[in-house]
């Protein structure tokens, strides 16, 4: 599990096995039924013959919280915003984002992070899968006045922790007639009336940490890093996932999105102490995966906000390890007639 390689060539096979197979037999098993169904035309308004573009700003986190006794020790990279463009018509959609350079002030208080974030999704009217990979190197950790009397403006940093998360859920809709996931967070469909659906499927997720100091800043007291020897850790899970989702429309021009999917299974966990010891663990597999979006609707202009975020954990010597991937979305859009 030492030096975790950033480069295409460095990264282990491993990291794709799960995701991969998932991917081919969610699209085997839900080829057929992905198709488009019975729409209900009171609660569904289709625009993808339009062409939809838009601008949004969009940052992206993986934290992981150690946690004993009611304490919490917080490590978060150093993420930019992102600026992009995108757009969908009919199938197809496509989006481009980059990075707003952190500024030297951002960077000696928090650190530098190097990461590398990918994302895919593909969403039918029945069937959805979600896929994200996110290499991230350099931490710090955001709350050293729990442990201590902090009063330095930079906060303490782990430049060489290194993170991979690799996942893929895929999910089955069951009232795709009158509720609509795109309306949410394609922005090709509008939502006419409240409805919701109860969703299933399956997921699918690698989750490597390394850093050859261990996970607690020097400038914590040593009596927090004595006590919580870890220097690396990868889990590999895959598992069932059930849920609901939920389009509340308000008015005319407005609606919320909410969803909560919990997801269980098995879990092999390989970990590594400053000592060199590693031990090999298979654990039940817990992940909560929470959605929410809220925008301004009609039929050439769109705009709102939406928020992702998916929790995953383990134990380790009375030790709780949470790990979660966290999006957040600005966007503003417009619809145009191209057929004409």
């Amino acid at each position: 599990m030492k030096g975790i390689d950033f480069k295409p060539s460095g990264i282990r096979n491993t990291v794709f096995i799960v995701p991969c197979i998932l991917s081919f037999f969610i699209n085997s098993a839900f080829a057929q039924i992905s198709k488009e169904g019975s729409r209900d035309t009171l609660y569904i308004k289709d625009y993808s013959d339009l062409l939809g573009l838009r601008i949004y700003s969009n940052t992206k986190w993986n934290t992981l919280d150690i946690i004993k006794d009611k304490q919490r020790l917080t490590l978060q990279p150093n993420s930019p915003t992102a600026i992009g463009v995108g757009f969908n018509y009919k199938e197809y959609g496509l989006a481009i984002a980059f990075g707003i350079p952190k500024s030297e002030e951002s960077k000696t208080k928090y650190g530098t992070t190097k990461r590398l974030d990918i994302q895919i999704n593909k969403i039918g009217e029945k069937v959805g899968i979600d896929g994200f990979a996110q290499f991230y190197k350099g931490y710090y950790n955001i709350n050293p006045d729990d442990f201590l009397d902090w009063e330095t403006d930079a906060y303490p940093q782990l430049p060489e922790m290194k993170v991979i998360s690799v996942g893929l859920n895929g999910f089955y809709i069951f009232n795709s007639d009158q509720f609509s996931f795109k309306a949410a967070f394609v922005r090709n469909q509008v939502q006419l009336k409240s409805a919701g659906s109860f969703t299933v499927g399956l997921f699918g997720r690698f989750d490597m940490a390394d850093t050859e100091s261990g996970f607690i800043p020097n400038e914590l007291p040593d009596s927090i890093a004595n006590q919580f020897d870890l220097k690396s850790f990868s889990t590999l899970a895959v598992g069932v996932t059930a849920g609901y989702l939920y389009n509340w429309v308000i008015s005319k021009n407005f609606f919320i999105n909410v969803g909560l999917t919990p997801g269980f299974g098995y879990e092999r966990i390989q970990l590594e102490t400053l000592e060199s010891d590693i031990s090999v663990e298979n654990a039940p597999a817990v992940q909560l995966a929470a959605r929410a979006a809220l925008a301004y609707e009609s039929k050439h202009f769109y705009a709102g906000i939406s928020g992702v975020i998916i929790w995953r954990n383990f134990e380790y010597k009375g030790y709780d390890l949470d790990l979660s991937t966290e999006q957040f979305k600005i966007f503003i859009g417009k619809r145009f007639n191209i057929s004409k």
